[in-house]
């Protein structure tokens, strides 16, 4: 791919070369518009890359654990004295979590279309102020109606985070990269029971007398998040065209270096035939369903510090004991980066050998004798894994997907499902049920693990026949990798220009040249 117009002498395009106005065109095109430079070398290459890890990744990291955190004050708050001091009920507090994923489910389309929109980086910094600040409302909170109220509204705030982590990764860097970092973020972000855990063990000594240690968690939480939120407008970059910390020529040279992937950076205008395509595309409910099934058990996150206390545990040893969780997810995810570095086309094949402790998780607990609270423990912290396949999958997914205006609306089905199955979760847990949970365990086991575990085998084969079929059509001669951008002037006359398709915002469907990563 290069940045300098493409002109006949590489190959006349031919009646079907795709061909947009200009208005239409992704916005590297603009770039490239003003600056002309080659493919950077290899050495070019490298050096961008670390700069886009030294000043990117740290900033997405933090957030992911932060968001982890926040996420999970309701779950510390439980064994904190919120139940008591919002006087709620099991099912009351159960309800608080799916009320949470409700806003989030709700807010996921206005979040997404506000993503493509506005600068990503500007509106992801204006919901983590405003996530900060909800959580901070949770502390004058004394009753179940004033807690559903801020969970909801929590849930709005979260709906662009994921999508707006999503999107930057894709525009700073390659499919093989993303693979890798998304893993390594979400280590990051699924070790945060380690800090709830040591941020409850450290509240339950503060003692301020009606000021209950819960509310002393919200007030941390709150304003780190505030914080970061501020740190992100100031420094972090919408995209490549707007890096700071990058000359001119780098910030092209940025986008040239992630050509491979076979879709451009961003296009501020909703394109309604890509949305419809989006919609029309198979594996998109695939991906929608994954996420569906996959979130089904992510009501434990709320239910960690219930269950491990229901075993037998005194608060203090709970709060300490949930550490573990994060410790596993942690050192899970990092295995899986590392192996997702060192191999190509596993993405499928980690995702399932990461539910494999899931499955064991439901059996032990269904069958362990409730006297073997080391075992069922054990059961509990060996699900660590699970964070594997919705961090793989949920890249992959809008690594399938080329064209803004589709990506978007990919990521956002995605989550739609994510927040579906979350809303579900939470009602897998009815005190009737309790302490055992042998029916919730059961459902887990087979909807939550070995059904997206089958999607995960069936999205590959689908996957990878599709590139057999594109790579016929390349033997052939029957793809081109150029495309027509038309422009008008002020007097009506028209002209033509030829450039690289890259620079269109096409779809994956419109690109053959485009490959599915799997």
């Amino acid at each position: 791919m290069s940045s300098k117009i493409v002109d006949s002498s590489i190959g006349p395009p031919s009646a079907d070369t795709p061909k947009l106005p200009d208005r239409f065109v992704d916005e590297s095109y603009k770039l490239f518009s003003k600056v002309s430079v080659d493919d950077p070398s290899p050495e070019e290459a490298a050096r961008i890359r670390k700069k886009l890890i030294r000043w990117i990744l740290p900033f997405l990291c933090v957030g992911y654990h932060l968001m982890y955190v926040d996420k999970q004050t309701l779950g510390s708050s439980a064994i904190l004295g919120i139940i008591k001091d919002g006087h709620l009920t099991a099912n009351e507090y159960n309800w608080l979590s799916s009320i949470f994923y409700l806003g989030y489910l709700l807010a996921e389309w206005p979040q997404n279309l506000a993503l493509q929109r506005f600068p990503v980086a500007k509106w992801l910094a204006g919901n983590l102020i405003i996530w900060g600040a909800i959580l901070l409302l949770h502390i004058p909170c004394n009753s179940f109606a004033s807690l559903f109220v801020v969970r909801f509204f929590l849930g709005i705030a979260e709906a662009c985070i994921v999508p707006a982590f999503l999107l930057i990764l894709s525009m700073f860097f390659t499919y093989d990269e993303q693979s890798v970092l998304m893993p390594c973020m979400w280590a990051i972000g699924n070790s945060s029971p380690i800090t709830s855990g040591l941020l409850s063990y450290g509240v339950l000594w503060i003692d301020t007398g009606s000021f209950a240690p819960w509310k002393w968690l919200m007030v941390i939480t709150g304003i780190l998040t505030i914080m970061f939120g501020g740190a992100v407008w100031y420094l972090l970059p919408d995209s490549p065209i707007s890096a700071h910390f990058l000359t001119l020529e780098e910030r092209a040279q940025a986008i040239l270096r992630i050509s491979s992937n076979h879709s451009g950076i961003e296009q501020k205008r909703f394109k309604r035939y890509q949305f419809i395509e989006a919609m029309k595309d198979p594996k998109t409910w695939l991906f929608f369903l994954h996420a569906l099934t996959q979130e089904c058990a992510n009501g434990l996150t709320n239910q960690y510090s219930l269950i491990i206390k229901s075993f037998g545990f005194s608060t203090l040893q709970t709060t300490l004991l949930g550490c573990i969780n994060g410790l596993v997810s942690f050192f899970s995810l990092a295995l899986a980066a590392y192996i997702l570095a060192k191999t190509v086309n596993a993405r499928a094949w980690v995702s399932i050998a990461a539910y494999i402790p899931p499955i064991v998780s439901c059996i032990m607990l269904i069958a362990l004798p409730w006297s073997a609270r080391w075992g069922l423990l054990s059961a509990i912290w060996i699900r660590g894994t699970g964070g594997i396949p919705y961090s793989v999958v949920m890249i992959w997914a809008a690594n399938c997907s080329a064209g803004h205006t589709k990506k978007t609306a990919v990521i956002a089905l995605y989550h739609v499902g994510y927040g579906l199955g979350n809303i579900i979760s939470p009602q897998l847990f009815q005190p009737q049920y309790a302490p055992r949970y042998i029916v919730t365990w059961s459902v887990i086991l087979g909807v939550a693990c070995v059904l997206p575990a089958i999607i995960i085998i069936y999205l590959r084969w689908y996957l990878a026949k599709e590139n057999e079929r594109r790579d016929e059509l390349d033997r052939q001669g029957k793809i081109t990798e150029l495309g027509i951008v038309e422009h008008e002037d002020e007097n009506g006359d028209r002209t033509e220009e030829v450039v690289d398709s890259r620079q269109l915002d096409l779809t994956d469907r419109e690109n053959l040249a485009f490959r599915y990563v799997l």
